[in-house]
């Protein structure tokens, strides 16, 4: 239901301190280090987006009478009901873990195809992405408008399970772009829509930066993607990323076999693996407090009669900003060497994902919780959240401007069985069919209104280039503290 907004409302929602954009951007930072550090380039950016008036934009936008505008959102909610909904729920309860999206991407190419769209499965040497493209009959001589979506599912003891509600993610994408394709084909405009299909969310190395990287995304003029969550929110403009800077490293211990009634004969890498694990737990009161690490030993040995020649630490490294991350990334590979040496072992490091801070754009996040509003999205958090790119991996945010939106679809938090629950019931359902509406809102917007298109590029080349000064900030002001080690100066 779309609410109509009176003179009155209009003014009352200008007003209303907790849907204007915060004159203090100073809370979009975590540490005392980062906005320390930053203060200037947050100052840039507070004052871009007092120029640009995101919010005010957002609700005039948002608030118009646009029949056409109306008349999209309507065929998305078609689309979902008839045909997305259900399709959403049968990759849910198909889940196949990363890079093993078979039959997801049959699925989902098959609808593609069907519909007409060009289809390209395998796209950067990876087996299960893809590339679908239509190509309006106006020609191709206008927009590029992207749609990402994913559909890989979690790995769990007890099997694989969509307890992120990934399987959720194309089918939304599809019913917005199905009716924007009809749109544009009714109204004669111009352009091309593009669906890439991104395996792998959940581990490394993160398959969006492996297609950024050979140029997938490079002719797009705005992405689009959506995620479930526990609340529907929008971010600051900034930078940040929604599960902190990381740095994924494997520790590889390898050691020499022997039986173990001869064990001075073999070197153990399991002992390696454990002093390692150890090491790294004493290490922590060295961290700022802020930092997360998590690991696993994936592989420990054969068996218990033969000393393990080779055992692997898996870890995930975080740290809000990407600067410090490396500090704490580096003690550890040292921590892994220092190990490896006491045990007569050596040591592989795999530094097999990154991910970094990404570009949180105010033009499209204040539009996006706009169209919340008038979509009566269910649970709106009215306070804007730290900043955060809106994909994973951050590479892509840096290079195109594009919105993640956040509508509420599960009361069980992200990665849990309760997540899983709700995404074949009516919290999940209304959920994923609002995120399409407010998709459809936000790309026939970008479409139409070169207003929109004009402040949506100022942010992004704006932030962009910011975005270098405030790491560079950021090494200076860690100087003394991450510098090379005591001995080595």
């Amino acid at each position: 239901m779309r609410t109509v907004i009176t003179p009155y409302l209009a003014f009352a929602l200008i007003a209303a301190p907790t849907l204007a954009f915060s004159p203090s951007h100073t809370a979009g930072q975590t540490t005392d280090t980062e906005r320390a550090a930053a203060r200037e380039i947050l100052a840039e950016i507070d004052a871009l987006q007092s120029r640009l008036d995101p919010t005010g934009m957002a609700q005039r936008l948002a608030g118009r009478m646009d029949a056409e505008r109306d008349a999209v959102v309507a065929r998305t909610t078609e689309i979902w009901e008839a045909e997305m909904r259900d399709l959403s729920d049968f990759i849910g309860r198909n889940p196949e873990i990363a890079w093993e999206e078979f039959l997801a991407v049959d699925t989902l190419t098959s609808v593609l195809r069907e519909r007409g769209w060009d289809v390209e499965v395998g796209v950067a040497g990876l087996e299960t992405a893809f590339v679908a493209t239509w190509t309006s009959p106006a020609g191709a001589d206008g927009l590029t408008l992207g749609f990402i979506g994913e559909y890989d599912a979690l790995r769990d003891a007890d099997g694989p399970f969509h307890g992120d509600q990934h399987n959720a993610q194309t089918p939304i994408v599809y019913a917005s772009a199905f009716a924007i394709a009809e749109y544009m084909e009714r109204s004669g405009t111009p352009g091309q829509l593009k669906v890439y299909g991104t395996p792998a969310e959940e581990v490394g190395p993160p398959a969006k930066v492996i297609m950024h990287d050979v140029g997938i995304f490079d002719d797009a003029d705005l992405l689009v993607r959506s995620h479930g969550v526990t609340e529907t929110s929008r971010s600051r403009a900034g930078f940040g990323s929604c599960c902190l800077n990381i740095n994924e490293v494997k520790y590889t211990f390898l050691g020499r076999p022997s039986h173990q009634m001869a064990s001075w004969f073999g070197r153990n890498a399991l002992e390696a693996a454990v002093h390692f694990y150890t090491l790294v737990d004493g290490l922590r009161s060295t961290f700022r407090p802020e930092a997360s690490i998590q690991g696993v030993i994936p592989e420990g040995g054969e068996a218990p009669n033969v000393v393990p020649q080779r055992a692997v630490v898996d870890y995930y490294i975080r740290y809000p900003d990407p600067v410090y991350l490396e500090h704490v990334t580096r003690m550890m590979d040292d921590a892994a060497r220092g190990a490896a040496l006491a045990t007569g072992t050596t040591v592989e490091i795999d530094r097999y994902g990154e991910y970094r801070d990404g570009i949180s754009l105010g033009t499209l996040q204040e539009l996006a919780f706009a169209y919340a509003g008038e979509l009566d999205a269910p649970r709106i958090n009215p306070e804007p959240t730290r900043p955060s790119g809106y994909e994973e991996t951050g590479a892509v945010t840096k290079d195109i401007p594009g919105i993640g939106i956040s509508v509420f679809s599960s009361r069980g938090a992200n990665h849990t069985r309760g997540m899983l629950d709700d995404t074949f019931n009516e919290v999940g359902h209304t959920g994923f069919r609002i995120s399409a509406e407010i998709m459809s809102s936000i790309v026939y917007d970008f479409m139409t209104r070169p207003e929109l298109r004009n402040a949506v590029a100022e942010e992004q080349v704006t932030l962009s280039g910011l975005l270098d000064e405030y790491h560079e900030a950021l090494r200076e002001a860690y100087a003394a503290e991450v510098g090379a080690p005591i001995g080595q100066r």
